[in-house]
């Protein structure tokens, strides 16, 4: 046994988020390794994400998570607000950033309307800047892969 209770960590964060004040903090971020929402070709991946969005995005819909980062690709992708694979006006930004260290992963993209931005070529980071009423999201990028 691993000892962790999954449904404690999903009731935990079902509370967290729906306790959050927006007058207050009017952005809410979400992280986790494993991405939610990836087109690299790696089915397996594939599959996690889709275990993990059967899971979390409706909570993440219903309490308004404004941003998902996450790593475990060495490469960076955006998605637009994205609620159930649509682009709509009041989802969640998806971003895998994993371009700050490791060697990239050169993979190919699979082609989803959705994802908005994929750089697997250029070591980077992610800015995410905000005040009361915008949140802007550039990635920052480094020298190129080698």
């Amino acid at each position: 046994s691993s000892g962790i209770n999954a449904e404690y960590g999903y009731e935990w964060l079902a509370k967290d988020l729906a306790s959050v004040d927006r007058e207050r903090t009017p952005w809410v971020i979400a992280t986790s390794h494993r991405a939610m929402y990836t087109s690299q070709e790696q089915m397996g991946d594939h599959i996690v994400g889709l275990h993990m969005r059967l899971a979390l995005e409706d909570m993440f819909y219903r309490n308004k998570v404004n941003l998902h980062l996450s790593g475990h690709y060495h490469s960076y992708e955006r998605t637009c607000q994205v609620v159930e694979g649509d682009c709509v006006n009041h989802g969640t930004v998806y971003s895998v950033v994993g371009t700050s260290g490791k060697a990239l992963d050169p993979q190919y993209y699979l082609d989803y309307s959705w994802s908005k931005s994929q750089i697997c070529d250029k070591f980077g980071y992610q800015r995410v800047t905000a005040n009361h009423t915008h949140m802007d999201i550039e990635f920052v990028s480094g020298m190129e892969a080698i």
